[in-house]
Order: structure tokens, then sequence, then C-alpha cells
């Protein structure tokens, strides 16, 4: 139960297999504040949004629904809406709704050094239906993808299945590192970095917000850059469950 013009956190979290949820606001007027436990430097205002396996999005929100109605969070499928949540407004908070909301207090995270100069690390994701992989390597040997269906694996980074032996690329502690990533398949994959946050380097060259899970759709190319400031061997992954234990796993090694 709510109230009309109180202001709630809401923290969402998607912990589905493989699901990609298309989420909207109705009866509620909100804020993005923070991305994947990262805050925003200034809350963005959202009507829609869309949280992919392993994201998590922090909003502020005020509810608008008169008392006695219902206010929802609402899950978009091929253009309808269904109650994904649902606030019964009972009573009122305040004759007036609150102004946008401050940020929240920053994490501390280092600075990305120029990027011009970064080492690139590129990844190549490939397989899965319609997607044309010819061959790949299993366990150090060259298989075609029809033995690679009968070991139960149809995805691959760089055209190696699975964990590989060497890392996708062996940074020095405080580095800052570049991974241009393209998704030569028919799926979207949500590409999660262990122990680091990243920032997406933008065609325009300005960077997005701090985030550790990354959503490519099919034919996609994206680039992130992120300051390899924790040490130890961390997986880089598509956070699609089924896609990972089918191939599409790799590790990034800081020293």
């Amino acid at each position: 139960q709510v109230r009309r013009n109180e202001r709630l956190r809401l923290r969402l979290i998607n912990c589905s297999n493989s699901r990609v949820f298309n989420l909207g606001l109705v009866g509620l007027e909100g804020w993005i504040v923070a991305l994947d436990g990262m805050p925003l430097e200034i809350p963005e205002p959202v009507e829609q949004l869309t949280l992919a396996p392993a994201q998590r999005v922090d909003l502020f929100v005020d509810v608008t629904a008169e008392a006695g109605e219902n206010a929802y969070l609402v899950r978009i499928d091929r253009g309808e809406g269904f109650a994904q949540a649902t606030f019964k407004v009972d009573g009122t908070a305040s004759e007036t709704q609150r102004g946008a909301p401050q940020p929240l207090p920053p994490n501390p995270v280092p600075e990305l050094a120029p990027i011009e100069t970064a080492r690139k690390a590129p990844l190549l994701m490939e397989g899965g239906a319609m997607g044309g992989l010819q061959s790949a390597s299993l366990n150090g040997t060259k298989k075609n993808m029809r033995e690679l269906a009968q070991e139960g694996v149809f995805w691959a980074f760089n055209s190696v299945v699975g964990l590989p032996d060497n890392p996708l690329i062996e940074a020095s502690l405080g580095e800052t590192i570049r991974i241009p990533i393209t998704n030569r398949t028919a799926f979207p994959h949500a590409m999660h970095l262990h122990g680091h946050h990243f920032r997406e380097i933008r065609p325009d060259a300005t960077f997005g917000p701090l985030r550790d899970t990354l959503l490519l759709g099919p034919d996609e190319h994206r680039e992130i850059a992120f300051v390899a400031d924790n040490p130890g061997d961390w997986v880089f992954h598509c956070h699609m469950l089924a896609h990972v234990t089918a191939g599409m796993i790799t590790r990034i090694k800081v020293t």
C-alpha cells in the first residue's frame, strides 16, 4: 500500500534465466538514480526501461495515482502492458508532489585514463541458431559445429568455447582496458563482468554510466572501457545462463 504523492525507492533486479524485461510506470513518476549499484551523477527521468538478466536499477518514484486507484510497474510484451507489481493507493501523503530528486552519493571508482592509448581486447560473439559458426576450439581441440553440438555447446567467444586457458587480456593493476564487443549472433546477450564496473564508449566518444552488465542486441557492436583496479581472475560472460553453460565465458586477469 502507498499514498498519493509519496516517494518510494524501488530496486529492480532481473534474476531471470534469460528474459529481457521491458518495463513501464503507470500512476508513478520516476527517475533512475542508480544502475547496477552505481549512482548516476544526475537522476534521469524515466517512463520505460529495459532490464536484462543480471542488471539492476534503482528508481525514485512519486505516486501520482489518486487515492482509491492502483499504480503499477508494468511489463510490456508484444505491445501490451501487464502488471508486474501493483501498488494500492490508500490515502494521501501530501497535497503537492515533491521536486526532482538529488543524486545519491557516488561510489569511489577510479577514473578512466585517456582511452586513445588504452590497450584493446576485442571480443567476438558467435554461435547459436542462424549464427553461422563453422568451428571453434573446445578444450584445445578444433571442432566443427556438428561436433560441438554433440558436446552440448553452441556458443563461442573469439572462436573458443568455454573458459579459455589464456585470459582475454592480462592487465596491470590500475590500467585502463578497452573491450570492443561484436555480437555476430541472432540473439541478445547480457554481458556481465565480475569484479569491476565499466563505462560504454558511445559512438560520439562520450561515456555511458557505470555498469557491470551490458545488453547487446543481434548483430550489434558496442565498446566498453574500465580501470583494472581489482587484482585476480575475473570472468566475463553472457548472463543468459543457458548461453554461459553452452560456451559463452572468458576471463580477464588483473596482476
